[in-house]
């Protein structure tokens, strides 16, 4: 349940994918689990390219740097250094860098991003679940907190397609989530939830922005005409394990 900046900024997507399935099921939604198995994320015809992810990682300008095997899980995954960063991504070169991240614990696959001309952000990946607490526990959280989580919830160690579709900014580091449309498969997520999960997101990345304050500022982000613009600082090294 958890982050999404991971470049920084994407990490927010990703966490905000993350941060859905759990409240959910902690809700007691998602009945008929079963019928989830084989279901596909929802295409939006975004095709990328060797060229995208490449035009995408130059922008961001951080360094990824491979840790160790052995290294202790609570470590896998830290910034370093800290400049300046003014960019933006368009829906081709989001979706590119999304999906093209080297961190053998990242949780989400078969991702794509589609801004609409009015900043709405339609968003769709495959959630691997299983990943979630190695995930979770390396973006600073207990390996006893989310163990119990899950086990309360009875969570499912197995694939799930999400789909979210909504707006989301953030300034001076203070998140901003108003997701209107949540799906898991084909099964839409009631408004009283989806307000919940709002609510919840909002205070799960503020407190993941905080944690990595000393390398990542985010002045502004927002999402606007099919682009999504970036103003702050970002860390200039993230080391994670890649294998």
């Amino acid at each position: 349940m958890l982050k999404i900046l991971f470049g920084v900024f994407v990490a927010l997507l990703v966490g905000a994918l993350v941060v859905i399935l759990i409240p959910l099921t902690a809700l007691g939604f998602v009945p008929g689990l079963s019928s989830l198995f084989g279901a596909s994320a929802k295409d939006f015809g975004i095709k990328i390219t060797k060229e995208d992810s490449m035009a995408a990682r130059a922008k961001a300008g951080i360094e990824i740097v491979s840790l160790p095997k052995n290294t202790d899980p609570s470590k896998d995954f830290t910034l370093e250094g800290r400049k300046d960063a003014s960019f933006t991504l368009d829906n081709k070169e989001l979706t590119a860098f999304t999906n093209n991240r080297p961190w053998v614990k990242y949780p989400i696959k078969n991702v794509q991003v589609k801004i609409d001309k009015d900043g709405t952000i339609e968003s769709s990946a495959t959630l691997i679940v299983s990943r979630v607490m190695p995930f979770a526990v390396a973006l600073g959280y207990s390996e006893t907190q989310v163990r119990d989580a899950m086990q309360k919830y009875n969570i499912p160690p197995f694939e799930v397609p999400v789909y979210v579709k909504g707006k989301g900014s953030i300034l001076n580091d203070a998140v901003t989530i108003n997701a209107q449309n949540i799906k898991i498969g084909a099964i839409p997520v009631p408004g009283d939830i989806v307000s919940q999960i709002n609510k919840g997101a909002e205070s799960i990345l503020d407190d993941i922005i905080q944690k990595h304050s000393a390398s990542f500022h985010a002045e502004t982000l927002n999402f606007t005409d099919g682009r999504m613009i970036f103003k702050g600082t970002v860390p200039r090294k993230q080391y994670v394990m890649t294998e």
